[in-house]
Parts: structure tokens; sequence; C-alpha cells
């Protein structure tokens, strides 16, 4: 099943929709009260990166599901002037920002970082940003995974003392990691998409 494809923007459009289509699916698929709050926090979570990136930004929201889980889709098309992407570029350069803080800051930080210009990707191709670089590889709806959450956990795992550090106490603390079985940052074509996966087993 795929929902129908809401227009959302970082001033707050469209997002009254999303979270009335959200409840929709959510009752359509006869999910359980608890798998209710979750979807809805992770919607409610995916709403509150959006607000925070800089610039003019719209996208398309969407669920899909499959046997197993259900997918919650951001998908934005790159497609902005020069001011908006070096503002975006200055604020997404390291893993280090002082702004990227929190799992949805960094996600924030990545998502913004292939927005800015699919080129700049490659900055992402490297261990030390995040930890969560996976590949380019296809995922299952066709945008090639940059980013996974789940790459980032197992890297921060491998770590010595990794449950003393403080990328594992944001981890903990995060809504969204707690709650989502993982969440990726992708290339589709001339778009970048976020799907935030959770197990409806």
């Amino acid at each position: 099943m795929k929902t129908n494809e809401i227009y959302v923007s970082n001033n707050g459009e469209g997002w009254d929709d999303v979270l009335a289509e959200t409840e929709k699916y959510a009752n359509y698929q006869n999910l359980g009260h608890k798998q209710k709050i979750h979807i809805r926090l992770l919607a409610e979570e995916l709403l509150g990166m959006v607000q925070s990136i800089a610039g003019s930004f719209n996208a398309y929201f969407w669920i899909e599901d499959d046997d197993e889980s259900y997918h919650i889709h951001l998908k934005a098309q790159v497609n902005m002037d020069e001011a908006i992407r070096e503002a975006l570029l200055d604020t997404s350069t390291t893993g280090e920002n002082a702004s990227a803080k929190g799992i949805m800051g960094k996600l924030k930080d990545i998502f913004q970082l292939c927005l800015a210009g699919l080129n700049d990707t490659v900055k992402l191709a490297s261990p030390d940003y995040y930890g969560g670089f996976k590949s380019y590889e296809m995922g299952t709806y066709g945008s090639a995974s940059i980013w996974s959450l789940s790459s980032y956990r197992e890297n921060l795992q491998d770590e010595s003392n990794y449950r003393e550090t403080e990328n594992w106490d944001e981890l903990e603390k995060s809504i969204i990691a707690n709650i989502a079985d993982d969440v990726t940052v992708g290339i589709d074509n001339d778009c970048v998409e976020m799907i935030i996966t959770k197990n409806s087993k």
C-alpha cells in the first residue's frame, strides 16, 4: 500500500495533512495503540527536521509498506539557487558541525549536504562523516543509499567503550533511533530521499 503524496514545506505547509494521512494509514492498517503512537512520533520527528532546514525548502511525504515494514518517505528535488546552496554547505561541511547535535541534527546535516548538490555527497563517502556511510547501493525503492542509521549504530558498537561515548548517548536519547529500525538518506536521480523504516511485525 502507498498513501497519497503530500507536498510539505519548512513554513508549515502540508503538516496537518501529513499527520492526518499518517493517522488514516494507521487506522487502515489496523495498527495497535503503541504502533499508532510510534508512527505519529516518527512523522512528527520528520516534520521537525523539515522545519529546521535552511532556505526555501519543499518536498513530498508519503508512507509505503511491504509484508514486514512500513517506510516513511521524504523526497526533495535538488533545485536551488546558489545563495541557498552556499548557506547549506556552510552549515553542512563536517561531522563536527556545532549545529548538528543529536541524531536528528546529524540527519538534517546529511540531508542538507545532499540537497545542496549531488557532487558534494562525496564528502559522505568516509567513515569519519558520522560513521554511517553505507555505499552507493541501490535501495529497495530505487534510491542509492548514502547514509544509514543502522550502519552508524554498528560503527559505534565497533568502537571500544562505545557506551561511554557522546554519540552513543545521543542514540540512547533519540526518539527516532529508539523507534525506527532504520533511517537512510539517499539519491534518486536528481532528488534526495530520506526513508524511515519501521518493522510492523
